[in-house]
């Protein structure tokens, strides 16, 4: 479920609730309360996700990789 940030007209205090577009929808009919429109929160790495997976997951790369026809084996990417 997303986030959705809210103010409260009467108070002026902005919350971030936790809910379905169907609560929200339900939630914004209350006329003190009105939606926040914000930047999206990103979560951004370094690292690739190839990197985190574990070796098991080169052993199956590894046999996809045997099964194909040699032209399409460079489309795998192994650690």
């Amino acid at each position: 479920m997303p986030t959705y940030d809210f103010k409260n007209l009467k108070t002026g205090e902005v919350e971030t609730k936790f809910m379905s577009i169907a609560s929200m929808e339900e939630y914004i009919k209350d006329p003190n309360i009105q939606q926040v429109m914000s930047a999206p929160k990103l979560v951004t790495g370094t690292q690739s996700v190839l990197s985190k997976a574990g070796d098991g997951w080169k052993e199956v790369q590894d046999r996809i990789k045997s099964g194909l026809p040699p032209r399409y084996r460079d489309n795998i990417k192994t650690k």
